[in-house]
């Protein structure tokens, strides 16, 4: 419309007007008409003809086998190149992982993923806040053939299948235990140990402890629950639990289980073979977890959960967070039976441990 304007007697500066544009916008199209013909007014590439800081083909192969490789983000595969003088930045990764139509992660299948946040991290001190479950290793869902198969013979051993977790959503600190049944005594067993090992480092605040309706955190059960907190309110802190049938209440916990598995499980399972190189790994990845690996939530950014809790308490012993990963059968074996109830399960303030 422009060249037909411009042709039919309209000066530029008309025609211009009359398009809402500028006489050096009609000229160059005008320009371009004569030379080429009408393949002179198609849209051209604005592409610089040289790009001085573009990423080298042999790093741009680098950042897509660590993304086919691990299926980390763009902030981890930064941190990680960065980490082995590799300098490039978050905006560079997504470019090269934009380019070759990779800028987002394969999605894998998560509880729920509904995009809702139902705790802010930065509104808890550290440990105030933490989360509890229970995750069965023998899960055919997650872990490869080989290593499910090689899980059965080891809980045929009576080795301990069931893993009991402890985070704490703001540093993401875990701490482990093991038992060869999910019942109340050992669940409460765990609880009981990671507060006191909490109080016995110095911890004052007041903990709040996050479970859902398993049978080994009281289930169902009132009085249970009331004899828990009632004990708990001896050590300043209390139980509660997630919404029933709102697993993604307790996102921290179960996301770190996926991490479990494909992180520890799945790569050193089948290297288990007793009882005692399963607390030896199962050990090493307590400490890797929380000392060795970085983390990229947003607000720890790389930081390992030791690093960040030493940016808010830098007087704590780095030694609190490496509690034993305790095979919670083995203590639990030395209390009573009173009357057909563990001691456990009675109203008292003394905690199920060993004697001697």
């Amino acid at each position: 419309m422009v060249i037909h304007y411009f042709t039919n007697g309209f000066n530029k500066s008309f025609t211009a007007e009359a398009f809402g544009t500028t006489t050096t916008t009609v000229r160059k199209l005008v320009e371009r008409y004569k030379q080429y013909g009408e393949e002179g007014l198609k849209d051209k590439s604005r592409r610089p003809r040289t790009s001085p800081k573009k990423a080298s083909s042999e790093l741009e192969e680098l950042v897509l086998a660590l993304r086919e490789k691990t299926n980390y983000g763009v902030r981890r595969i930064a941190h990680l190149l960065k980490k082995e003088g590799i300098k490039i930045g978050r905006g560079g990764v997504w470019k090269i992982l934009w380019r070759n139509g990779q800028s987002q992660p394969k999605k894998k299948l998560t509880i729920r993923r509904t995009g809702r946040h139902y705790y802010n991290p930065l509104a808890f001190d550290p440990f105030a806040f933490l989360q509890v479950d229970t995750k069965e290793l023998v899960d055919g869902d997650t872990l490869p053939s080989e290593v499910y198969l090689h899980f059965l013979e080891l809980k045929k051993k009576n080795l301990p299948m069931y893993q009991f977790t402890c985070i704490d959503i703001r540093t993401r600190t875990r701490f482990l235990a093991y038992g060869q049944e999910k019942n109340f005594v050992n669940g409460w067993l765990f609880i009981i140990l990671v507060v006191i090992w909490l109080r016995a480092f110095g911890i004052r605040v007041h903990i709040i402890i996050q479970t859902d309706w398993g049978e080994e955190y009281g289930g169902k059960s009132q009085r249970k629950l009331a004899m828990m907190n009632k004990v708990l309110a001896e050590f300043d802190a209390e139980l509660t639990r997630i919404q029933k049938g709102k697993k993604e209440q307790n996102g921290y916990v179960e996301r770190s289980h996926r991490t479990d598995d494909e992180e520890f499980y799945i790569p050193y399972g089948s290297e288990i073979k007793d009882a005692g190189t399963q607390f030896a790994f199962a050990y090493s990845w307590l400490r890797y977890y929380n000392t060795l690996r970085s983390h990229y939530g947003k607000e720890l950014d790389g930081m390992t959960p030791l690093e960040y809790l030493k940016t808010i308490m830098p007087e704590v012993d780095d030694k609190m967070v490496l509690m034993p990963p305790i095979f919670l059968d083995k203590v639990t074996a030395y209390s009573e039976v009173k009357g057909g109830y563990h001691v456990c399960g009675q109203y008292n303030r003394t905690p199920c441990l060993p004697q001697q």
